[in-house]
């Protein structure tokens, strides 16, 4: 009779044991998937905002090769200024 006790005992076991490779089999995947999509939003804003810097950035420099007289760019002093236009 102790045979069907041990049978019995195992049978537990395995059954535990399938139930911990079940959840293990739906959480490892689902974290995995998680810190992939975590992992993609923060590349992404990471690369817009070096986009973004870029932009901010080349817009200086072209604001700063116009030499706009009204910011008193010394390098359009020396230049007349055209007549104004109509």
């Amino acid at each position: 009779m102790s045979h069907g006790r041990v049978s019995a005992a195992l049978d537990v076991l395995a059954t535990d044991g399938l139930a911990v490779i079940g959840t293990l089999g739906f959480f490892v995947p689902a974290a995995i998937l998680v810190a992939l999509v975590v992992g993609a939003v923060v590349r992404d804003r990471r690369l817009a905002a070096q986009e973004a810097e870029a932009d901010a950035a080349e817009e200086a420099r072209r604001h700063e090769s116009l030499g706009d007289p009204a910011d008193g760019d010394r390098r359009s002093a020396g230049r007349p200024t055209p007549p104004p236009a109509g």
